[in-house]
């Protein structure tokens, strides 16, 4: 913190400490392997991760959210703010001045009847300069600096899930386009089954069974086709929303294109115990020990007597007289103040704060394990999805084989509609579980980044400290 000129002189003068703790992060949990920047997660990639997908709509998408959302202005608003209550505090360090004035008409009626109007004119400059001897200034700066501080690190945590909600609806749309497409290809499928069997009816080949079995699974799909389109543009929506953006602002763009996402290399488990300083949430923790930690120096402050130095400048006239005639005045001179009876109430407050201390750092211990936590189960999300991606191909291949297996057995009568019918929903099933299976491999590598502190960047925010 860059305290004040006239604070420094006085703490030279005065010798006097400020009282209470000085402020001092505890010592965090420890964790022998977590996920580290080495081999390929370095500062630069995680701060823009999203471009490691490589789909320039995705690009596009999340860094205008991030230039335009709506809770970006909000975060950025309320660091400003805190900036403004910060500087002033700061500026209590240095002498107030204020000044007042008015001019009055007065008539009095009665006993003692005044003739005609009374006119007084009075005018004073006055200033106070608080010596703050005991500190209890210092420690409200200090705890208005931690206060701005953890609005800056707030900004950055709006920042990380916005670009992670962003690009998580993006995936989420790129789903369910696929489980559209697939439905429909399906579908034509499953119609020119249907006009095949009628044909094969006609002819006496097949039983009417065969009809209507073949109408019913078509039915079932074309019934599952307004539920995957509802789930298409519910997720475009959110899409529009989390950038800011009236609905169907990106409508035109998503159909246009296609899903060129494809994932990144990530690296191999290793160490980072600094990684963590790169989430907000922990140096929000952080903030909220020193803002604490100077609150029980300000409550503290409060036991001891506060001095001041005042002084006034003023003149008043009763009637508009002369120059000469005016009154004038000047005074200064020390003063002080002392809580000296209370019942306690101001001893409760130090006990009070320094309680809420041990809660808060209680809080930043749970903070710094639940990161971890929350690491550890992304690398393993990410990592066990990732082992189901060659079963999942080896099943939508097998299924496609066999569907056409049977499709030639039962053109030969060796088996019935209903396994054809079977074959068909295996592979729809085999096709869906692979889109999904996708989508969920992209998420849980946006939720990797995430967890790292991904998206953390000072392009857009003020330093805390200016």
């Amino acid at each position: 913190m860059k305290t004040p000129v006239p604070a420094i002189l006085l703490m030279l003068l005065c010798g006097c400490a400020a009282v209470g703790p000085d402020a001092q992060l505890p010592e965090a949990p420890t964790a022998e392997q977590l996920f580290a920047t080495e081999n390929g997660l370095e500062a630069d990639n995680l701060a823009h991760w999203w471009r490691q997908f490589n789909d320039p709509v995705l690009v596009e998408l999340v860094e205008q959210g991030l230039a335009t959302a709506p809770s970006i202005d909000a975060a950025l608003a309320r660091l400003r703010a805190a900036r403004a209550e910060r500087e002033s505090v700061d500026a209590t360090f240095y002498p107030q001045f204020s000044a007042d004035g008015s001019y009055r008409w007065s008539r009095s009626w009665g006993a003692h009847d005044s003739d005609g109007w009374n006119r007084n004119l009075s005018a004073s400059v006055g200033a106070s300069w608080e010596i703050d001897i005991f500190g209890g200034l210092r420690r409200s700066a200090e705890r208005a600096e931690a206060q701005e501080a953890k609005l800056a690190y707030t900004l950055q945590e709006v920042r990380v899930s916005l670009a992670a909600e962003i690009a998580a609806a993006y995936v989420a749309v790129r789903r369910y386009e696929g489980q559209v497409a697939i439905a429909e290809a399906n579908l034509a499928l499953q119609e020119r089954n249907v006009e095949l069997v009628k044909k094969r009816h006609v002819s006496g080949d097949v039983i009417r069974y065969d009809v209507v079995s073949a109408e019913a699974q078509a039915a079932r799909t074309r019934a599952s086709l307004p539920q995957h389109r509802k789930n298409l543009m519910d997720a475009a929506l959110r899409l529009d929303w989390l950038t800011g953006n009236p609905p169907y602002t990106f409508k035109a763009r998503l159909t246009e294109t296609q899903d060129v996402m494809h994932l990144p290399e990530m690296p191999p488990k290793t160490l980072p115990a600094e990684l963590l300083r790169r989430r907000a949430d922990i140096r929000i923790a952080e903030s909220d020990i020193l803002a604490q930690t100077a609150a029980i120096g300000v409550a503290e402050a409060e036991l001891y007597p506060k001095f001041s130095i005042s002084g006034t400048i003023g003149l008043s006239s009763p009637d508009l007289s002369p120059w000469d005639s005016y009154t004038r005045e000047i005074g200064f001179g020390p003063s002080f103040r002392w809580n000296l009876f209370g019942f306690g109430y101001w001893r409760r407050r130090v006990e009070a704060a320094k309680a809420t201390l041990e809660a808060t750092v209680a809080d930043y211990r749970d903070a710094v394990l639940d990161a971890y936590r929350e690491t550890e189960a992304a690398w393993i999300a990410y990592h066990r999805e990732l082992e189901r991606t060659h079963p999942l191909l080896d099943a939508e291949r097998f299924c496609r084989e066999a569907l056409q297996i049977a499709e030639k057995r039962y053109e030969f009568g060796d088996i019935t509609i209903d396994d054809v019918i079977t074959q068909q929903g295996l592979l729809l099933s085999a096709q869906e579980n692979l889109v999904a299976h996708r989508a969920q491999l992209f998420d849980n590598a946006i939720t990797l980044y995430r967890t790292l502190g991904g998206g953390w960047t000072d392009e857009t925010s003020e330093s805390p400290s200016n």
